[in-house]
């Protein structure tokens, strides 16, 4: 069973957020490794041993703290997009005859041409 894993992490520069996601990436079971420079946090998801995430992280001369660990929840992106409805024109332009729409009821079906209110 998935579990995620908060670790925070002194991290200051893009090279140690590189460095840090390739010694997590290493290890076996890692499904998912998110790092966030400003918070200075390292969120990984999979069958992981928190401590092991840690110890890896110590040998590289990396200050690592376990913050949390628990089950992995998925999250629904689903839910939050909003529904688009296709928009539907009833009166739809006529062009007479020099390119210029005319707005009207749609023609009938048994004659060809705009009808104009």
């Amino acid at each position: 069973m998935p579990q995620e894993i908060k670790v925070k992490v002194s991290m200051h520069c893009q090279k140690c957020r590189k460095e840090v996601m390739k010694i997590v990436t290493k290890l076996p079971g890692v499904d998912q490794v998110s790092v966030d420079l400003q918070k200075e946090m390292l969120v990984v998801i999979g069958d992981v041993d928190p401590v092991c995430v840690a110890t890896s992280l110590r040998k590289k001369q990396k200050v690592a703290d376990i913050v949390s660990v628990g089950p992995y929840k998925k999250k629904d992106k689903d839910e939050k997009k909003p529904i688009h409805v296709p928009m539907i024109y009833w009166n739809t332009p006529c062009y007479d005859g020099y390119r210029y729409p005319v707005y009207g009821y749609p023609p009938t079906r048994e004659s060809g041409s705009c009808n104009l209110m």
